[in-house]
């Protein structure tokens, strides 16, 4: 017999698909993280939406009378964000086609991206330090400091989307989680988070020292992600990366 999910936990998943929508965790993330041994860099990066989230993204527009005019990316407020930075400079930034972006980025150095980012730094999302053999970059997220993700995200400072990201004490399995995919976004919806990811491809010109959580690629290092580890967080996330 089917297990049956209590009410309030079909509550809470019900709007995690809302905020996985809003963080686009209905999609593939691909990046291409080039680091130069100036510390200068170039990072190329896609996003593309699965099928079933682009169909809820324009059902939910639909619904609250925001019409998206076939156009999920707003390109314009991305240049905006990009062109207030002092550390990245947006190269070019495209999208073939409604269901995904494409972009260039182009940084003179990672530390000065990084230092830039004192919340994430603080709560320990993301620590860059200089170590004796070169540069330090690790990576770390749990259900404590995820919270640091939300206020890193202006679009998700908002009380309808507080408390929605992985609760502390929270015991939903990943099982409960994919089922109730089905639920809030029709058939597919499981599925369709099952094969979301990021992947971050990092190509050192000088010497990759050491790795952790990856894979060694030529010249680097491949990072790939489930997305419903990040959903769930059931347990920590950790990935590092020395280079000089």
């Amino acid at each position: 017999m089917k297990r049956r999910i209590p009410s309030v936990k079909v509550a809470w998943l019900v709007g995690t698909a809302l905020l996985a929508t809003a963080l686009l965790i209905g999609c593939t993330i691909k990046q291409q993280v080039q680091l130069e041994v100036d510390e200068s860099g170039k990072v190329s990066m896609q996003i593309r939406l699965e099928p079933v989230f682009v169909e809820y993204i324009n059902d939910l527009s639909a619904f609250t009378g925001e019409s998206l005019e076939g156009q999920i990316f707003n390109m314009e407020e991305i240049k905006k964000g990009f062109a207030e930075r002092n550390d990245v400079t947006l190269i070019s930034i495209d999208t073939p086609d409604p269901a995904t972006l494409e972009m260039e980025l182009d940084f003179r150095s990672i530390e000065e991206v990084f230092s830039s980012e004192q919340e994430l730094q603080e709560s320990g999302v993301i620590r860059f330090e200089r170590v004796s053999q070169g540069y330090s970059v690790r990576f770390h997220l749990d259900r404590k400091n995820f919270s640091s993700i939300m206020k890193f995200m202006p679009a998700l400072q908002n009380p309808l989307f507080e408390g929605l990201g992985p609760q502390e004490n929270d015991d939903t399995t990943e099982e409960e989680y994919l089922e109730l995919m089905d639920l809030a976004l029709g058939d597919g919806g499981a599925d369709s988070v099952r094969n979301s990811y990021i992947e971050t491809k990092v190509t050192v010109r000088g010497t990759l020292v050491s790795q952790t959580g990856g894979k060694i690629s030529p010249g680097g290092v491949t990072f790939t992600i489930p997305l419903i580890r990040v959903l769930l967080l059931d347990k920590p996330l950790d990935y590092s990366l020395v280079f000089k």
